[in-house]
């Protein structure tokens, strides 16, 4: 007979101190398990692989099958343990209900609300937004839903990122409403299955050879386009060093990276130099890892544009990458509208990652990334709003396909867009008017070349009125971190922005011009938010009479305003007014 691979075996020991016997009935139930697990237990050697098992039990457990019987045995009951249910349900305890008495459960059930309700310092803010008739273009009809009634017609829109007034352009209609006939109006699934059509890969090239880099990629919302291409190259552990004045998306997409974050202090070239400075050692010592400088070309918070060569300059530097968002700089700076980049004369490989909007100057919607073929392929299968979500619909691909050969089509004698070219000459205008008025109660605070003409309640209005210098995360000043918690609900801020309504709504009145404001939600907000500006959102498609009467009465109306409101008690009274607020 062949020998047994693992044997029993019995050891005599001899000890001076009494022990505990077992029953003779019991050591035989032992021996008869045991020997019955040895015999099944060696049948292993006729497997493959089986007798690194037998090895394995003979070397650790001194050859005692009864000991790898019992761990086997708690190995199956934690299996066991952990994939049943942790709770039974004891069917004794279950209450069954008549259909009656479900019905009555389900009409006195109250779900607790989604979001919270809109309290009623804050309803006038709904009130306040205008409601147009048709669509969205440089002269419109507003409307009163509630009487049925327009309120005005022929309004001059100062007050839509449309800066081109291409969502007037017949071209542009003619392709969307083409394509909504061929192709329907949306491309039913993400690009990775079947979203992805031919329009999205012409509009993947002409923004490519716009914008003159290697490759673009779509999305189908613009405002995720940042939450999601940030988190597809950082991780935690990585680093980016970041502008303090960036836009809430970029705020969100660096806390969903779990990066490391470094601010400076915004559009300060030489802060950032100093915290790339302070960085070099550590970081020479350490692994390689990512690091990132993020800013954004034309700031939607401030309308300041960033200095950009210089930032190139020390990103080459320290051996950083850079993440630009411009959002709001392309269609807008450059000669052709191809943004910070073309407005500095920069060539775009300079950039590591470039972000932008259909939303804007294209009359479109969704977003985009631009950059170096790597970079473009990488998100394809690594950037989550690409991969999950729905593509951008057809009619919108072609639109914005449209509008960059509307923008590239009409040359100046100097061989630059004309479109652009006009933008330019209505925005440098509007600019000197507004900045050549003297008043103590207002000042321009954005980029002479801005087309977001920000205006903010002067310094010394403001301390008359009592009202701070920044909302929501002020603790960030001192400490440099993003908030963790919500922020509250601020009475001043809701007073400070009702104030700027007045001052929109008396416009309108006087000059048939809409200009909006700056809305932030201090809930959603990380950083610290500055003060509610005016903002004069520049039109191609309005003319330099109608620009010239929107800063003659905005002189008037803010000096009438502001000189009712002279003082804190005076700002406070206005809680009674914003209540029974209903311009709209």
């Amino acid at each position: 007979m062949a020998e047994h691979l693992l044997t029993t075996t019995v050891t005599e020991t001899t000890t001076t101190t009494p022990t505990t016997t077992i029953p003779p009935t019991l050591e035989l139930i032992s021996s008869a398990i045991g020997d019955s697990f040895v015999h099944y237990l060696n049948k292993l050697d006729q497997i493959p692989g089986g007798q690194i098992i037998l090895r394995y039990i003979r070397s650790s457990y001194k050859n005692d099958p009864v000991r790898s019987l019992f761990e086997l045995a708690l190995f199956i009951f934690a299996v066991h343990y952990f994939l049943s249910s942790k709770r039974k349900e004891n069917k004794a305890d279950i209450v069954k209900f008549s259909k009656l008495e479900i019905d009555e459960l389900i009409k006195d059930w109250e779900p607790e609300p989604l979001v919270e309700e809109v309290n009623n310092l804050e309803k006038w803010q709904l009130s306040a937004i205008p409601k147009i008739k048709g669509w969205n273009k440089s002269h419109m009809t507003l409307y009163n839903e509630a009487s049925g009634n327009n309120i005005s017609s022929n309004v001059v829109n100062l007050a839509s990122y449309d800066f081109l007034d291409l969502n007037e352009n017949d071209n542009v209609h003619k392709a969307a409403k083409a394509e909504i006939s061929t192709a329907g109006v949306g491309a039913c699934g993400p690009p990775n299955f079947y979203g992805t059509q031919d329009v999205h890969v012409r509009l993947e090239e002409d923004l490519a050879r716009f914008l003159q880099t290697e490759q673009s990629i779509l999305y189908g919302q613009d405002f995720v386009t940042a939450g999601s291409v940030i988190p597809a190259y950082l991780k935690r552990g990585d680093l980016c060093i970041v502008d303090s004045g960036v836009n809430l998306a970029i705020q969100k997409a660096l806390i969903v990276s779990r990066c490391n974050i470094e601010w400076y202090e915004h559009n300060d070239v030489d802060h950032l130099e100093s915290i790339l400075e302070e960085l070099k050692p550590t970081l020479d010592k350490e692994p390689v890892r990512r690091r990132f400088i993020v800013t954004e070309g034309l700031f939607l918070n401030t309308g300041d544009i960033c200095n950009l060569p210089k930032i190139v300059e020390l990103k080459n530097k320290f051996k950083y990458r850079l993440f630009l968002d411009e959002t709001l700089s392309i269609g807008v700076l450059g000669a052709n509208g191809r943004g910070v980049v073309e407005h500095y004369n920069l060539s775009r490989l300079e950039i590591s990652i470039t972000i932008g909007t259909f939303a804007g100057s294209f009359a479109s919607s969704g977003g985009f990334c631009a950059g170096v073929k790597p970079m473009v392929q990488h998100q394809r299968i690594n950037s989550n709003a690409y991969t999950f979500s729905a593509s951008l619909p057809p009619y919108s691909a072609i639109a914005s396909s449209q509008s960059i050969k509307e923008i590239m089509n009409e040359r100046t004698a100097a061989g630059n867009s004309k479109l652009i070219a006009q933008l330019h000459e209505r925005t440098s205008h509007l600019y000197s008017k507004l900045t050549s008025i003297k008043t103590t109660f207002f000042k321009v605070t954005s980029n002479s070349n801005s087309p977001i003409i920000h205006i903010s309640l002067s310094h010394q209005y403001r301390k008359a009125l009592g009202l701070p210098a920044f909302y929501g995360n002020t603790h960030f000043l001192n400490t440099g971190k993003q908030a963790r918690s919500l922020n509250e609900f601020s009475k001043a801020y809701n007073i400070e922005s009702f104030l700027l309504q007045k001052i929109i709504d008396g416009v309108l009145f006087e000059s048939n011009i809409l200009i909006t404001r700056s809305k932030s939600i201090l809930d959603h907000e990380n950083l610290p938010v500055i003060s509610p500006q005016l903002l004069i959102m520049v039109n191609s498609g309005a003319s330099l009479k109608e620009l010239d009467l929107l800063a003659q009465t905005l002189e008037i109306i803010v000096n009438k305003v502001c000189k009712s409101v002279s003082n804190e008690a005076r700002l406070l009274s206005l809680e009674d007014e914003l209540l029974k607020y209903t311009k709209y």
